[in-house]
């Protein structure tokens, strides 16, 4: 196994190339500042100093709170650990090849200058809070990367000027003291024949320079000078999610002007441009892109972007909430702290827009409904919003300035065509164009396509004739709609029988995109035989890259290619159905597998023959996995809701169950879960109907929904009994105590476990025996009965190790919390700061973002006990900081109340020795 750790950007830590979770907080400033000065000794004063920015705890604690800090980061990197004890302190310990700051370095050194900026990924350490590091630390690393900068311009100016000028003129904005950018921008003007404007840069600096620094310019000006004579960086980690450009962007001058005259006349609000409207492929996205790229600099937070899929037949329109609660994320909110109700997620989404100057790109809406919760208050960001639709409730009520875009005219479609194919080509065979403009009806993406065939050498007047001769719907071009299905069945032409293959069972995948396997799994074809086909369609622009290893394509392509598909015989389309089903079902359950613990495999059949199913190693692994293809597995749950294949619909929600309640999608874990029960009880199947009953219930549970969630579980142990389960009867039971206990009602939850306790005990399942002990202990905690509770809750300590426990389930962390709580009852203090301590360690191990929080308040209330108060503060500090997201939340609100409460008892009160 190979670990990697990246500084020179936003910190990572990579093992075998999956991204190791790095705890937020104390830890990762830790981590940081050991791989800055990697291999070298870092003393334990000074790690407390940067650790805690200047305000470290009192001298007593100091070592062991540092130590704390180390044994939370070394349990989180795991196999990827590189913190190293030495006497007096730690150091990480690093190959050179592992640390791409040490790479950069040694580039560096051998003049690869290009190779070594290539490492850089961003604002350097901006996911790590601290100000020391970012006032001493990266200050030098970016006075590295300038340097490197420099050189590496310098060794530019030998080949391509014309390039240079632009970045150049950028870099100088941001540098504007920095003498050598001014002096190679003279220098690669007078290489693009513009002496005259070199010498009008040299007067430039040479008054900025007596304006603000009151000097001459230095020597690499003055040499600069005569060659041409004789012949605010920002640390936060910033979302930039603006689709590139479309290259060779032509025509549009007026809508372009629209955009900028809405902006002028409307400043200090926020504008709203709703819709850039018109039919699809006509280029509204192309646009809104363009223009929002040239905009970006007036937003110095960041530029968001969703395809809200407000038109693709495939898959339902994205839900509003699920894209405001991705922004959070993309701002920098830890996905465990999302708030989960529907008001306290958008409250927490605007709040964090209304301090930032941002530029929201909501491309492809449905309507005003689906747009509207999307909106962020205040007056300094910038909404751009494209639509088939004109969205006439947004002009209507907030205001939003409608530009409706056209198919373009045949100068603007032939400028498109120059500018991909070259002017020489155009001028060679004008007849030929002509025949091609009037046939993609001035539609860009058909225009694209032709491009991308002539792109090949073809001359024009053979791809015209090609185009003339395709008969499918191709007169119909009074609705370029229709008629760009001769366009695109004329480019399949284009391309191997292997691509049209893959491209046409495209038109059966649910999902806006999908990745090589999932491909390759529909077409029953090895990965490596995909990847060339998608290379071919990719070059005859029907798919095109969204994310490494993703490929996607446009809706109306997928129209045509569902048509296509359509065509095929019946078994062909059923096997190719069964194999995508098989590699997201295997999948998702591969995944799920990692994320549990002590459970025995749900999907026993194998998958058909054909399903290219890739290894997932660990947690880390899964997690990754699952929110790269969450979406494409919730749309597969859906098409095959549509096909009647209710086995595959059950076990696929039962499976995602995991990933999506801890990552807060609440509301796609309730409807798929929903989908799943009523799948099962059209099989008949009392399991899965158990099965799917105890997973609605416990998202119920999740959102405070007691009552309704105790009849779900009454039904799951219902359906469970003619099983005769006694394991899946207990874990219901728990869930049952569990809503009584929220409810109060502390007799019927140990009423309800001690019924199923005499089958129980015994099992030889000491997992699931541990499990049940736990809780049963719990409730007899909850009654008085601490002695008991005691005894039943280390037995289930001692049944958990015996299974070589992998982190992965929340039994042994509720069982820390119950001891700790029996513990404190006692009066065995430091046995429950002890036990508290361990159980924050499980939950921050699983992600549980809330659950550690509800620890850390735990701890805190032992610690105010012992008389440590400072303890108690960094822990109430943090849960606040985890719950605070969703400030307007009633369910969030109560724990962030109570936790001021406690700050509050402790506030100015001295600690105490024990």
């Amino acid at each position: 196994m190979k670990a990697e750790y990246r500084v020179l950007g936003p910190l990572e830590v990579l093992l075998d190339g999956s991204p190791v979770v790095v705890p937020a907080g104390r830890g990762r400033v830790l981590l940081a500042t050991l791989l800055l000065r990697a291999n070298e000794f870092v003393s334990v004063d000074e790690l407390v100093e940067r650790v805690w920015d200047g305000a470290p705890p009192a001298p007593d604690r100091a070592h062991k709170s540092l130590h704390m800090v180390v044994n939370r980061l070394r349990h989180a990197l795991g196999a990827a650990n590189c913190v190293r004890t030495v006497s007096g302190g730690y150091s990480a310990e690093v190959e050179p090849d592992q640390l791409d700051l040490t790479r950069f370095r040694a580039l560096v050194e051998q003049g690869a200058f290009r190779d070594a900026l290539d490492l850089w990924r961003g604002s350097v350490l901006a996911d790590v809070a601290s100000e020391a590091l970012h006032r001493d630390d990266v200050p030098l690393l970016l006075e590295e990367h300038v340097v490197a900068l420099e050189h590496r311009i310098d060794q530019d100016l030998a080949r391509d000027t014309d390039v240079l000028v632009p970045e150049l003129r950028s870099l100088i904005k941001k540098y504007p003291l920095r003498e050598t950018f001014w002096a190679q921008l003279m220098l690669a003007l007078q290489r693009s024949n513009q002496q005259a404007e070199a010498l009008a840069v040299y007067e430039e600096v040479r008054r900025h320079l007596a304006d603000e620094l009151g000097v001459d310019p230095g020597q690499r000006l003055r040499d600069a000078h005569q060659q041409v004579l004789s012949g605010e960086v920002s640390h936060d980690d910033v979302p930039r999610q603006l689709p590139a450009g479309i290259p060779h962007f032509v025509g549009r001058e007026q809508e372009l002007a629209r955009l900028d005259e809405l902006v002028r006349a409307r400043p200090g609000q926020p504008v709203l441009i709703s819709a850039i409207n018109g039919i699809g492929g006509v280029g509204k996205t192309a646009l809104a892109v363009q223009w929002a790229h040239r905009q970006a600099e007036r937003f110095p937070d960041g530029q968001l972007y969703v395809n809200l899929r407000g038109f693709d037949t495939q898959v339902e329109p994205v839900d509003p909430l699920s894209a405001a609660r991705d922004f959070l994320v993309a701002l920098g909110v830890p996905s465990g702290e999302v708030p989960a109700s529907e008001d306290a997620l958008i409250a927490a989404y605007r709040s964090a827009l209304a301090q930032r100057r941002m530029l929201l790109l909501l491309d492809n809406a449905r309507d005003a409904d689906q747009v509207r919760p999307l909106l962020p208050g205040g007056a300094a960001n910038l909404v751009l919003i494209t639509s088939r639709n004109r969205l006439s409730g947004l002009i209507a009520r907030e205001g939003a300035q409608p530009v409706g875009l056209d198919v373009l005219d045949e100068d603007q479609a032939v400028g498109l065509l120059t500018g991909r194919i070259g002017a020489a080509r155009v001028r060679a065979e004008p007849e030929a164009v002509s025949r091609l403009v009037t046939r993609c009806a001035g539609l860009p993406l058909a225009l694209s396509i032709v491009a991308a065939r002539a792109a090949y050498g073809d001359s024009l007047t053979a791809l015209a004739d090609e185009l003339d001769q395709e008969r499918l719907e191709a007169l119909d071009i009074d609705d370029p709609t229709t008629g760009i299905r001769a366009v695109f069945s004329w480019s399949l032409r284009s391309v191997g029988e292997t691509a049209v293959r893959v491209f046409v069972l495209l038109g059966l995948h649910p999902g806006s995109d999908a990745s090589a396997a999932a491909v390759a799994s529909l077409a029953g074809l090895p990965v490596a035989q995909t990847r060339r086909a998608l290379n071919d369609l990719i070059a005859g622009s029907l798919v095109h890259v969204t994310a490494p290893g993703r490929y996607g394509w446009h809706d109306l392509l997928r129209d045509y290619a569902a048509e296509r598909a359509a065509e095929l015989p019946a078994d062909v389309r059923d096997a190719a159905v069964r194999r995508m089903f098989d590699h997201y079902l295997h999948t998702a359950h591969a995944c799920w597998q990692q994320l549990q613990f002590n459970i025995p495999p749900l999907v026993t059949a194998p998958p058909a023959p054909g399903v290219l199913l890739e290894p997932v190693a660990d947690a880390d692994a899964a997690w990754v996995r699952f929110r790269a293809e969450h979406r494409a597995l919730l749309s597969a749950l859906e098409r095959a809701k549509e096909l009647g294949e209710d086995g595959f619909v059950w076990q696929l929600a039962f499976v995602m169950h995991g990933y999506l309640s801890r990552e807060g999608y609440l509301t796609e874990a309730l409807a798929g879960h929903r989908a799943g029960l009523a799948a099962a009880e059209r099989l008949g199947d009392f399991d899965a109907q158990s099965l799917m009953h105890r997973r609605i219930a416990a998202v119920l549970i999740s959102a405070n929904e007691f009552a309704l969630s105790e009849v779900h579980l009454r039904e799951a142990i219902r359906c469970a009994q003619p099983g005769g389960n006694v394991v899946a009867e207990a874990h219901l039971r728990r869930g049952l105590a569990f809503t009584y206990e929220k409810q109060g009602r502390l007799a019927d939850a140990l009423a309800v476990l001690a019924e199923v306790h005499p089958r129980m005990e015994g099992h030889g399942d000491s997992y699931e025996l541990g499990r049940h002990l736990a809780a049963l202990g719990r409730a007899h905690n909850n009654v008085g009965d601490g002695v008991r509770a005691l005894e039943l809750c280390l037995l289930a300590a001692e049944k958990f190790a015996e299974t070589g426990f992998n982190g992965q389930d929340e039994g042994p962390a509720g069982n820390l919390e119950t001891l700790g709580d029996i513990y404190l009852g006692l009066g065995r203090h430091a046995e429950a700061v002890e036990s508290y301590e361990q159980a924050v360690d499980v939950w921050r191990t699983m992600r549980g973002g809330t659950n550690t929080a509800d620890g850390l308040v735990l701890l805190a209330k032992a610690l105010i006990v012992v008389g440590e108060n400072a303890r108690a503060r960094e822990c109430l500090s943090e849960a606040w900081q985890t719950m605070a997201e969703a400030p307007d939340s009633e369910y969030f609100q109560e724990d962030v109340d109570r936790i001021k409460e406690l700050l509050a008892s402790i506030e100015g009160v001295e600690d105490v020795p024990r």
